[in-house]
């Protein structure tokens, strides 16, 4: 079959909702075409829409098939999606372009991705409306309260609700409110192109969530309006947002019949303290996630190891997640379970792990008692939010299965994007980001100088990991700051022929 070349628009430039995910499709001997990193925005500057539009055109006769984040599309990022200034009729116009693509290539298939507008529990305003220094907190506990007291009925809601509202200026409120109309106003909007047949799949991430607030109650109105329109096939909701455009990926790529739905059998650790556990920044049982995932990317689960394709180990320390990037260890911690790792270690199906001890970043004392070496995986992901790793852990299965066999041309490519998770998730996410960041106050710290400290702390330790764990052939060419924060960093790293040491020839 010859290579697919499918077009996307990330949600932004970040190397681990664009670069990584062209790494994906590279497994599959396909392409995933995006904008140029410039061309996707900055951080909070929005992306050149009327750019965007034009560089979807330019690219879509050689196509055969779309992948769209409507965050992208309409509001010039994720980011920028939470405080861009447009009104509701300006945004209307961007999703135009769908329509002109279903209409000139009828038979290509258009997928999309829409987030809720997230609602953080800080008063940090880096991604978020200037005001939300102030107000963040304030502004979370009245959403939180007001509908929990909706849904519950508990009077204590509601006065906690009110106190948090009434401290809020009335100009911040409106603005507030007037914004997320807006947004919600465009996600219906979207859901009616899917009920025009304009998009044939669409999923509406539920980014950084609780289990009561603003965003959740407009995910039951969108759940409701979904089932009133009959498309409950055609339009997933569920916690995430980053990892989205890789199930999306692996989905599309079945249906382009250029991979197969793998099945995968579950292998939790530590099984009831899974059961029990809710993931950290998601309103759902983390097993939950796990499911809906799994739908979203095609996969099929299989009952036993028998009928399985891959063995998905799920890895937790308890019933509740630490968190690497914003503090908070696993209490009390469970450790690991020899019996679990010793069966991991003889699997004779590949075997993939999905490491939610932690919230943005792995747990290096897995890594260590795990009899079965980093190489031998099929793949890792620990990144970020449970969903994050989730979604883009089960992607990489969909697409790797099968492809990863000695010889066989999937293989270096896989074993490129699983030492990049590894690399990340691992060994910066999990540590050396805190030695990065332990005795500077970032916000007095120029991004150079970060970046200077960063590259005298990072590459060689990397370079060395990768020399021991077996991934000789994959070579680790600079590190740098792609939002210039220590929180998320850029890999340059390329795959390289190592020839063997042979008699007279160098290695």
């Amino acid at each position: 079959m010859a290579a697919k070349t499918i077009v996307a628009l990330p949600v932004d430039g970040r190397p681990v909702t664009r670069e990584q995910v062209q790494m994906l499709a590279r497994i599959a001997d396909c392409e995933l075409v995006c904008p140029a990193v410039e061309d996707l925005g900055y951080f909070r500057e929005p992306a050149n829409r009327e750019f965007l539009r034009s560089w979807v055109l330019e690219h879509a006769p050689g196509a055969d098939g779309f992948i769209f984040s409507i965050d992208m599309l309409v509001y010039g990022g994720l980011v920028p999606s939470r405080f861009v200034e447009d009104d509701y009729e300006t945004l209307l116009g961007f999703l135009e372009l769908l329509q002109e693509l279903r209409a000139a290539w009828p038979d290509k298939p258009v997928y999309a991705f829409c987030a809720t507008m997230r609602l953080s529990n800080n008063n940090e305003n880096e991604e978020e409306k200037l005001y939300w220094s102030e107000y963040g907190e304030l502004i979370w506990q009245w959403s939180f309260f007001s509908d929990r007291y909706q849904c519950l009925q508990q009077d204590g809601d509601m006065g906690v609700a009110e106190r948090a509202r009434a401290a809020i200026p009335a100009s911040v409120r409106d603005d507030y409110l007037r914004t997320r109309k807006r947004n919600f106003s465009v996600t219906c909007r979207v859901l009616e192109l899917v009920r025009e047949g304009v998009i044939d799949r669409l999923v509406l991430p539920q980014d950084d969530t609780a289990e009561y607030g603003f965003n959740i109650a407009e995910r039951r109105t969108l759940q409701s309006v979904i089932a009133g329109m009959g498309l409950e096939d055609r339009v997933l909701v569920y916690p995430g947002a980053d990892e989205v455009i890789y199930t999306l990926l692996a989905f599309q790529l079945q249906v382009l019949g250029v991979v197969h739905a793998p099945r995968i059998v579950l292998s939790p650790h530590h099984p009831d303290a899974l059961e029990q556990m809710v993931a950290r920044y998601e309103d759902r049982p983390v097993l939950e996630s796990v499911h809906c995932q799994l739908a979203a990317a095609g996969a099929l689960v299989a009952e036993g190891i028998g009928q399985a394709d891959v063995v998905l180990a799920i890895h937790c320390q308890g019933s509740g997640q630490g968190d690497w990037a914003m503090g908070g260890e696993v209490a009390p911690a469970l450790g690991n379970d020899p019996a679990w790792l010793r069966q991991l270690a003889v699997s004779d199906k590949p075997v993939a792990l999905l490491d939610l001890a932690y919230a943005n970043g792995g747990d290096p004392a897995l890594l260590a008692e795990l009899a079965l070496a980093p190489d031998d995986l099929l793949a890792y992901a620990g990144w970020n939010t449970a969903s994050n790793s989730i979604g883009s852990l089960v992607a990489q299965i969909c697409v790797a299965q099968g492809r990863c066999g000695p010889g066989q041309a999937g293989r270096v490519h896989n074993r490129h994007l699983l030492a990049t998770r590894l690399l990340d998730d691992y060994l910066y996410q999990s540590g050396l980001r805190g030695k990065l960041r332990a005795g500077i106050d970032e916000r007095c710290c120029s991004p150079e100088q970060l970046l200077q400290r960063l590259r005298a702390l990072y590459p060689g330790t990397a370079r060395q990991w990768l020399q021991e764990q077996g991934f000789c052939d994959i070579e680790l060419r600079d590190v740098y700051l792609p939002w210039r924060r220590s929180f998320e960093i850029g890999l340059r790293t390329e795959i390289v022929e190592r020839q063997s040491q042979q008699a007279g020839v160098p290695a």
